[in-house]
């Protein structure tokens, strides 16, 4: 299970991303438009310890393009982001607990969907802030989705070697998902690196990064991970709960890799 504030958040973005795409999160406070804050105020409610102050100020930029375009907003995005995801520094914000954790995970969620709009995967340290926020957003230009893989495999390889299963588990599907989408472009010695990564997620004593990895596979995987399915479906330590384990995903996951390469 994951944990506390920064585990709660990273499973909020997992779950929620899935629906940024068609869908904006409704608006988190009504604002008289003739009282709309200026630049000045924004960055003072953006450098705020209180994140339902913060999330005020994120509402009114994501509903003003010039805003989102303004480079002092942008670059007071990226310091917010990067205070959020910083492994090791602990947080100031404690009114998350009392306002509602729910609440607090939609914000950093909101928070990743509005620096994704304009972040640079060329610079690596951005790349990495959008890894550790486990918020990668793919463009449907396979070229460009090639690209914004290869920048972000550096640091997900990193992070795959965490020693929190919660890391691992949240990024061994950022791993199998980046490896598809780059379509051939890594080095050799990255693919090989990435692909033995995934093998032991397969075998990880953390039925979560498992059972991740599995699920992940199904649905971005060739058939060249289907001889390691075929071991997991066979051999994996996970119990049956309820009609479900591991073994069974690791089966459906094959069933999918073929359905999948046998379409034109």
């Amino acid at each position: 299970m994951v944990r506390g504030k920064k585990g709660l958040r990273l499973r909020g973005v997992v779950l929620l991303t899935a629906f940024m795409g068609a869908t904006v999160l409704p608006c988190w406070c009504q604002q008289d438009p003739t009282k709309q804050p200026g630049v000045p105020d924004l960055l003072t409610k953006l450098h705020s310890r209180h994140w339902s102050e913060r999330i005020d100020a994120i509402d009114e930029i994501d509903s003003d393009q010039a805003l989102l375009h303004n480079r002092k907003i942008q670059a007071a995005l990226i310091d917010l982001l990067n205070q959020e995801v910083a492994e090791d520094a602990s947080s100031q914000d404690t009114s998350a607990a009392d306002d509602g954790e729910e609440e607090y995970s939609q914000y950093f969620t909101l928070l990743c969907y509005i620096v994704n709009k304009f972040v640079n995967w060329n610079d690596p340290r951005q790349a990495c802030m959008m890894v550790n926020a486990a918020y990668i957003d793919y463009p449907s230009s396979a070229l460009e989705a090639a690209a914004q893989a290869k920048a972000a495999m550096p640091c997900i390889l990193k992070r795959s070697k965490s020693n929190l299963a919660a890391n691992r588990e949240v990024v061994s599907s950022m791993l199998v998902e980046a490896m598809q989408k780059a379509q051939g472009t890594l080095d050799a010695e990255t693919a090989q690196a990435a692909k033995q990564i995934v093998l032991s997620d397969l075998r990880d004593p953390d039925a979560g990064v498992r059972a991740s990895t599995v699920y992940a596979l199904g649905k971005f995987a060739g058939t060249d991970m289907i001889p390691a399915l075929e071991e997991v479906a066979a051999n994996d330590p996970g119990p049956e709960v309820e009609g479900h384990s591991i073994r069974k995903s690791a089966a459906k996951a094959i069933t999918e890799i073929q359905k999948r390469e046998a379409q034109p």
